[in-house]
This record gives structure tokens, C-alpha cells and sequence, in this order.
């Protein structure tokens, strides 16, 4: 059951009007923690991740001993509540998992899911370069192009993928725009996963390429992908999927202002204009309907059946009876 926070003053008050959903929703911030032992590689990870994701992001540097991701969530939850982070990226290494990159969200102030990333030792010595020379030759805040190459991503049934796409897709995002400049697209984040094989966890390879256009003699140019900045391989570890009246509840959306209204069951506009509407009744029993006090029910002159015509004479004939009995009434008074 998700909590709920009630304000005690108007500043409290004010801070949780603006943590409200919104309709268009801003980018998510994404911290970077590092844990008590954060090698070489993993802050190469956490580097890199920080530079593409400016000023969305904010990177600590000091040691965070007392974080446990898997074992206990409050200290997570309060540093990402802190800092107004969504998204959490936290690099630890001991001697049952080296190397592990932790990916967590948060949603209502408490943890929704969380993923966790084995780096995998580069199989060239030049695929990390050190902190002091990783150059990424970016524009800061500029959005990828993010290609995700391999089956598994189109698998509903693989959970794991389909909560790594929707954490990269978070990140990487940026400010949600339905104009974008050709000049802005800079580089390419590629995320390529292996096929699943049994007793292998599968691998995730990370790629970034930069888009060079180059002349072609043609009107559009020629475009070509420069590999940069470090390669990263991963394997999938634990993994925490979210609850899902949470996650029901994260996907909510709002009706936005120009969005076309839905359209109603039984309801259109014919060629004219006018609407046109369908209404559904039971069946109806048309047997004990009275149709003879009627006005416009009756029938018309000349087109009377025998039994209309029987049911007058014996009217007739009653009127009749009445006139006899006050002809002998007035006598007797006489």
C-alpha cells in the first residue's frame, strides 16, 4: 500500500503541490552513489553516466558505507528523497559480487524496482580508459538516439529486459519536446543483448557512436557512426520487480490538454452534422398494450371492423334501456 504524506505547515504543504504528478512530467534525476569500495571500472560507469545526463544528474563522491540496496532500502530512499532523484545508480564491489551496478527507481517516495549489473571484466585493454582521459566529445545536455539491437528487448515475457529498457529509457530521455533540432542529434547510445541461453545469465553490451555527416554530392548528406567513449559489458544479477498495484499506480496518466476526447459507444455524427445516438431497450410485451383511449390510435371513418360495428349496436342498445327507465321515473312523479 503506497504511504501517504500529510502536510503540517504551508511549507510542507507547498513542497508536496510540486511533487504532485504532472500531465507532461519534467526529466528524472538520476544520482550516482558510490559504496565503500568502488573500483576503477565501476566509476568509469558512473563517470561516464553522469556526463551524458547533465544537469540531470548528480554524482557523489564520497563513500556510503551503510547502503545495502537488496538488504535494507531506507538509506536509498532518503538520499534519493533528499536530492529529488527518481532514479539511483549506486556502484559497490566485495568479494561475492565485484563489481555491481545497482539500478533502483523510485516512485511516491518509496522504492518501485530495482536491477542489479555485474560489470564484466573489458577483453581489451583500451575498452575503459582511465578516468583522467575519458572524453566523450558531447554537447551537454543533448538527447541520444538509443538503439536497442536484439530479440530479447521485444520479449514481453523477460522481465529483466523489459525493466533495463525502461530504466535506460528513463535516463536518457531528457525534456519530453515534439521539435527537435537535427544539429542536437549528436550521438548514439546503443543497448545489445545476447540471446538467452540456458544456465548463462544474459549479457548486455553498451556502445556510444558519434553521427558524422559527411558530403555525398547529393541534397542530403552522407552520415557515418565513430565509435566513442568506453565499452561496457554486463550481466544481469538480482533483480526486485515492482509490486503491481505500485506499478499500476506509476503508470498513470492524466488526460492532457490537447488530446482529442474519446469517442462514446453508440454515438456519431452523421453527414450533416447532427448526432446520432443508439439506444438499447429490453424486449417489449406489446400484448396488454390499451389502444382504444387513444386519440390517435383510433381508426379512421369507413375502415371499422364487424367487431367495432357489433360493440356500437350493443351501445346502442344500452342507451336505449337508460332512456326507457327515465321515461317511467318522470311518470310516477307526475
Amino acid at each position: 500500500m503506497l504511504r501517504e504524506v500529510k502536510a503540517k505547515n504551508p511549507r510542507t504543504a507547498r513542497i508536496l503541490k510540486a511533487r504532485e504528478p504532472q500531465l507532461i512530467e519534467g526529466p528524472k534525476k538520476t544520482l550516482l552513489l558510490h559504496g565503500t569500495k568502488c573500483p576503477q571500472a565501476l566509476n568509469t560507469v558512473l563517470k561516464t553516466f553522469n556526463s551524458l545526463t547533465k544537469p540531470h544528474s548528480v554524482l557523489f563522491h564520497k563513500k556510503n558505507a551503510n547502503v545495502h540496496p537488496f538488504e535494507n532500502t531506507e538509506s536509498l530512499e532518503f538520499m534519493a528523497n533528499k536530492n529529488e532523484c527518481g532514479l539511483v545508480v549506486y556502484g559497490s564491489s566485495n568479494k561475492k559480487r565485484p563489481n555491481c551496478l545497482t539500478l533502483a527507481r523510485i516512485f511516491n517516495s518509496q522504492l518501485l524496482d530495482m536491477c542489479e549489473l555485474v560489470l564484466l571484466p573489458p577483453s581489451d585493454a583500451d575498452s575503459i580508459p582511465p578516468i583522467n582521459e575519458l572524453v566523450m566529445h558531447v554537447g551537454q545536455g543533448l538527447r541520444p538516439m538509443m538503439l536497442f539491437a536484439g530479440s530479447p528487448w521485444e520479449d514481453p515475457t523477460s522481465s529483466s529486459h523489459v525493466m533495463l529498457k525502461s530504466f535506460f529509457l528513463d535516463m536518457f530521455k531528457g525534456e519530453e519536446t515534439d521539435r527537435i533540432d537535427v544539429e542536437g542529434l549528436q550521438y548514439v547510445l546503443m543497448v545489445a543483448a545476447e540471446e538467452a541461453r540456458e544456465g548463462l545469465s544474459p549479457i548486455v553490451h553498451l556502445r556510444w557512436y558519434k553521427v558524422i555527416t559527411k558530403r555525398s554530392g547529393h541534397k542530403l548528406p552522407r552520415v557515418e557512426l565513430e565509435e566513442i567513449g568506453p565499452k561496457f559489458d554486463f550481466k544481469i544479477g538480482r533483480m526486485r520487480p515492482a509490486a503491481p498495484d505500485a506499478m499500476k499506480q506509476a503508470m498513470k496518466q492524466g488526460k492532457r490538454p490537447n488530446e482529442e476526447a474519446r469517442t462514446k459507444k453508440n454515438i456519431s455524427m452523421d453527414a450533416i452534422g447532427d448526432k446520432v445516438g443508439r439506444v438499447h431497450l429490453a424486449k417489449q410485451d406489446l400484448g396488454n398494450l390499451q389502444t382504444r383511449k387513444m386519440k390517435g390510435l383510433k381508426r379512421r371513418a369507413g375502415m371499422e371492423s364487424d367487431e367495432d360495428d357489433d360493440e356500437d349496436m350493443m351501445d346502442m342498445d344500452d342507451m336505449d334501456d337508460i332512456s326507457e327507465d327515465e321515461g317511467h321515473k318522470r311518470a310516477r312523479k307526475n
